[in-house]
């Protein structure tokens, strides 16, 4: 499946529990790729994976690849991962409280990322009894933290792909990304 050239808004004018995430991908979803678009304004941007007690239907599947996203003051789920394995790549988040999470075993890679306001960047525990794994390379943090208890393999996933510069994700995501842009 791919969810390419969309914009994803809503508001925050309630609290985090009014709406769900903008883009959730649940129940055994697999070999989904995101890519291009545009999250603004919301609690919750894309879970992937909706429980914690899942990992039946789950474990062995969602495998999804996150490629240049701008995330404009999204308070989390950049994207949470549960049981699964994500490639986060070429993004820029700006003005989130935890952004990329990985937890319950699953394995993200992050990589040339671009992160500004953003308190954690990275997190492979917080509301989990298991924590995930996550490996990063080359990613501008800015002054955002990280919070890795667990590192692992996952560094190159099953496909082709070349991730740009971090000195150019700004500019690239922020022309091309969202809805109408080609």
């Amino acid at each position: 499946m791919w969810i390419d050239h969309n914009s994803f808004s809503a508001e925050r004018d309630h609290d985090k529990e009014h709406d769900d995430g903008l883009l959730d991908i649940i129940h055994g979803s697999d070999n989904v790729t995101v890519s291009w678009n545009t999250f603004e304004d919301h609690f919750k941007g894309s879970l992937v994976d909706h429980s914690d007690k899942n990992s039946g239907e789950d474990t062995g599947h969602l495998k999804v690849t996150y490629p240049h996203h701008h995330f404009s003051d999204v308070y989390s789920r950049i994207p949470i991962l549960r049981f699964g394995t994500g490639h986060f790549y070429n993004n820029y988040v700006r003005g989130a409280g935890t952004a990329a999470h990985s937890r319950r075993g699953a394995q993200t890679h992050v990589e040339n990322n671009v992160f500004r306001t953003t308190k954690i960047a990275v997190t492979t525990g917080r509301s989990s009894d298991v924590d995930g794994y996550a490996n990063l390379r080359r990613n501008d943090l800015g002054c955002a933290a990280t919070e890795i208890s667990r590192t692992r393999t996952f560094t190159s996933p099953p496909y082709s792909w070349s991730a740009g510069p971090v000195s150019s994700v700004v500019a690239s995501v922020t022309a091309q990304a969202g809805a109408g842009r080609l």
